[in-house]
């Protein structure tokens, strides 16, 4: 840059070249249509595609209907192409719900069946690896309860399912899963390795504990977890939970202080590996026979789903929201080329007010705000657009299928822009803009009611949904680069139909 003068300088700093901008931001976008698929491939000339790896999501109802009432035996030639596409390639997060039975687990297993299994519904020359979480209390409670509907993946054989559940429930929750083939249910079991100082603190529940005051024997973890802290710091390793126990044995504690320890410390042991226990039973101390290798094993594999089920009656809701952030670390963690996709199904019943939920949505955030970085797309499925605020601001996605609950539209307004009054523009800034903007939030709740199960409406401002000179959504947005994107407004879409077997049917009185 010698010989530039200084403004010079400053400009070469500066990108000019807006088509290199507005090519990343295509490629970027987390939502398409097909009439933007075959525009970009047009212009690619047979070179590398613009979208690498995608999955049909659903169509355009608008167009379906259309097509529906001009097709005769045969769709015509110059159909206009409904289909919507999700961008497998790109890391994104996407909030879905609804009320019970309008279609929110199906669209969760259609986002998955495009990220893991190569199908009719996608292009996809590099499956990745998923996590599912779910808990359902009617198992908890021994009634019953259905599986996971993401299990219903295993239906295919190129998708390899393993559900992992707590080892006091293992043999009801085979028996919930007996059914589906290719599912390999499992305890769910740490190894110390997996273990550091915080992930300690949020197994004892130390951090759940509300108010100022802690119980001594907590004080008395805390600094034997701190000495061990400094140690590992000096001398390197990873956590040892063995001397995590003799530290804890040599500490002279009253009756009232050791049983509640110990019952802390039952909960923890439930769900380590058997070999990295120290056994403290009198009955047990002469044992000599050895373990087998009991912890789980964390390595990614590509098509493989593994479904975090704690639904049994010694899981509480909070006790599962803090072995869902253990193992959402855990999954994150691993070094792999292999790309990622994190789901919550019916949050709902274990997402709640409790410190432990706010704990695993904190994860969840931080999760979203480094998806680019750490290669991990996230879904979310809930009744309840209520179960946190933050989820819904920084997610890229918004899928919301049919309720009828005003409160649910009050959550939606604050935090979607094609949902807030004051951003639901009026035609000519009227005198009556007030009114016309409630009046559009009244249709925006009666499109909503009036949804069809397995229709939605998508809010998503960065997806392309159209390109110039064609026809777009209503309030779709255009650009300088040949292509339209949603903005502030929202489709009307019906999800596609499953590839693997549907789970999710609704059960009749016969």
């Amino acid at each position: 840059m010698d010989g530039l003068t200084g403004t010079e300088k400053h400009f070469n700093l500066l990108s000019l070249d807006t088509g290199t901008l507005d090519e990343n931001e295509i490629r970027n976008t987390p939502v398409f249509t097909e009439s933007v698929r075959q525009h970009m491939d047009d212009g690619t000339n047979g070179s590398k595609p613009t979208f690498p790896q995608y999955g049909l999501l659903g169509g355009d109802v608008s167009k379906l209907q259309a097509i529906n009432s001009e097709k005769g035996d045969e769709l015509p030639a110059d159909i206009d192409n409904p289909f919507i596409y999700q961008n497998v390639k790109v890391p994104s997060s996407v909030f879905i719900c609804g009320s019970q039975g309008s279609g929110k687990s199906h669209t969760l297993s259609c986002l998955l069946e495009n990220c893991l299994l190569p199908s009719d519904a996608n292009t996809l020359p590099k499956p990745l690896t998923g996590i599912v979480f779910h808990y359902d209390p009617f198992v908890s409670n021994e009634m019953g309860g259905q599986p996971c509907e993401a299990a219903y993946l295993s239906s295919n054989k190129d998708v390899e399912v393993r559900v992992l559940c707590p080892p006091t429930n293992i043999r009801q929750i085979k028996l919930l899963y007996e059914g589906l083939p290719n599912v390999k249910v499992q305890e769910l079991r740490l190894s110390q390795s997996d273990l550091n100082t915080q992930r300690m603190l949020d197994l004892m529940a130390i951090s759940s504990v509300q108010g100022g005051s802690l119980p001594l024997y907590f004080h008395v973890v805390i600094r034997i977890l701190r000495e061990l802290r400094l140690q590992q710091q000096q001398n390197g390793g990873s956590f040892d939970y063995q001397a995590f126990k003799r530290a804890l044995n040599a500490e002279e504690l009253a009756p009232g202080q050791k049983n509640p320890l110990e019952q802390r410390l039952d909960t923890l042991e439930s769900f380590m590996a058997k070999e990295h226990v120290m056994v403290r039973h009198t009955a047990w101390s002469n044992s000599r026979e050895p373990f087998e290798d009991t912890a789980t094993t964390w390595k990614p594999k590509a098509g493989q789903l593994t479904i975090i089920d704690l639904s049994c009656p010694c899981v509480t809701a909070g006790s599962a929201c803090t072995m869902f952030n253990i193992c959402l670390n855990l999954f994150l963690e691993q070094d792999s080329d292999i790309g990622k996709i994190v789901a919550l199904d019916e949050a709902h019943k274990y997402m709640t007010d409790s410190d432990e939920s706010q704990t695993l949505t904190e994860s969840l955030l931080s999760t979203i705000r480094q998806q680019r970085h750490l290669g991990t797309r996230v879904a979310i499925a809930t009744q309840e657009p209520t179960i946190s605020p933050k989820l819904l601001d920084l997610c890229s996605v918004t899928i919301v299928h049919r309720f009828t609950s005003p409160d649910w539209l009050a959550s939606l307004k604050k935090h979607l822009a094609a949902a807030s009054p004051g951003l639901i523009l009026p035609p000519n800034g009227t005198e009556s803009a007030g009114q016309q903007r409630a009046d559009a939030l009244v249709e925006l709740f009666r499109r909503i009611v009036s949804l069809r199960q397995g229709e939605a409406l998508l809010f998503c401002p960065s997806a392309i949904v159209g390109v110039t000179g064609q026809e777009s959504p209503a309030k779709a947005e255009k650009s300088g680069n040949g292509v339209v994107h949603l903005g502030q407004g929202c489709m009307h879409v019906r999800i596609r139909k499953r590839v693997t077997e549907d789970g999710g049917k609704s059960v009749m009185a016969g």
